[in-house]
């Protein structure tokens, strides 16, 4: 059976096949889909980002006349506008389908159906990729066994109400190029730094 390629924009291009993550800092965003999928989120939905364009925090103000004042009281948050990912295979080759199946439960162009938003909703995690080579070579100098990648866990957001809003791939141009890109648009309703007093991030050693 044929498959449609998909173009791996992460890593080295001089590498043959292999992925290269000492060069920069990445994003890693791990989506736990809603249970009606059914499919594991550890094996299908954990890629890694190249940038997080970051949703703006933000929430109206309400005026209230007082004398000849006018004072604000806190009113409720500004929507979020969706965030553009595309998709990178880092983690794993069945990325396409678990976000095509999310797409479907939302809404579904096959029949029309919408999902009970409730149900498509899902909960998931961004951490910063911090490169530590450091360790690497502390462990090879004391003939230690090396670790399986240079890659530290740091700063960890929490994403919550996401919602797949939008599903596109580029042009199928064989004259140009054999391979798809595939993005999606992420809606989120808020997120947060799992620990507010660990913003800073210190590899390691």
């Amino acid at each position: 059976m044929a498959r449609m390629n998909f173009k791996n924009t992460f890593g080295a291009a001089a590498d043959a096949g292999g992925i290269d993550l000492q060069r920069v800092d990445l994003w890693k965003v791990t989506l736990m889909l809603p249970q009606a999928l059914n499919i594991s989120w550890q094996d299908n939905v954990e890629f890694a980002l190249e940038k997080f364009p970051f949703p703006e925090h933000s929430r109206d103000m309400v005026a209230v006349k007082y004398m000849q004042q006018t004072n604000h009281v806190i009113g409720g948050d500004t929507a979020t506008a969706p965030i553009e990912i595309p998709v990178r295979y880092a983690f794993s080759q069945r990325t396409a389908e678990a976000l095509t199946k999310w797409d479907y439960l939302v809404a579904n162009p096959q029949t029309g159906g919408v999902g009970l938003t409730s149900a498509c909703k899902c909960k998931g995690y961004m951490r910063w990729m911090v490169p530590n080579m450091q360790k690497q070579i502390q462990d090879i100098r004391r003939n230690a066994i090396p670790g399986e990648n240079t890659m530290d866990e740091g700063l960890t957001f929490v994403l919550e109400g996401c919602i797949i809003k939008g599903l596109k791939y580029t042009d199928g141009d064989m004259t140009t190029s054999g391979v798809v890109n595939m993005m999606f648009s992420l809606q989120l309703d808020r997120y947060y730094p799992v620990d507010v007093n660990a913003m800073v991030i210190i590899p390691s050693r």
